[in-house]
């Protein structure tokens, strides 16, 4: 049963976009640069990471989750984000559009709160709970 929800949240992940890799840490784990731009004026990076550890004992999805974003140099632009917080997991969306001296140099809008929903609708629909971690 738990290599089925393994492989159930690995197909809801890559629904996502995202490619997540089974080692010995945690059951499954991802590293995904969503943003590297560069530009004549600078440089932005944005780089999720999540832990997902299926607790037999205890039949939980536990998931720890990590963004990062990074950025050098002068652009003008505008930023958002929303989030909503229910129970204990956050879902969060963002976006951004910059402009360097060339004009538009990148634009982005990802919704960072469907990746842990997917993973619980998994871990529900199989019987077990989600927690984040």
């Amino acid at each position: 049963m738990k290599l089925d929800l393994l492989q159930e949240i690995e197909t809801q992940l890559a629904a996502n976009g995202l490619k997540a890799e089974r080692n010995g840490k945690t059951d499954l784990s991802v590293d995904a640069e969503l943003l590297d731009a560069s530009f004549s004026t600078g440089k932005k990076k944005l780089r999720y990471e999540a832990m997902i550890l299926l607790d037999e004992g205890e039949k939980t999805v536990k998931m720890y989750e990590k963004t990062t974003e990074t950025s050098a140099g002068v652009s003008f632009g505008m930023s958002g984000e929303s989030s909503f917080q229910s129970g204990s997991t956050l879902f969060r969306k963002v976006k951004s559009v910059q402009y360097g001296p060339e004009g538009k140099v990148f634009e982005y809008n990802f919704d960072l709160g469907a990746i842990p929903k997917s993973v619980k609708t998994a871990a529900q629909a199989a019987g077990w709970k989600f927690k984040t971690v």
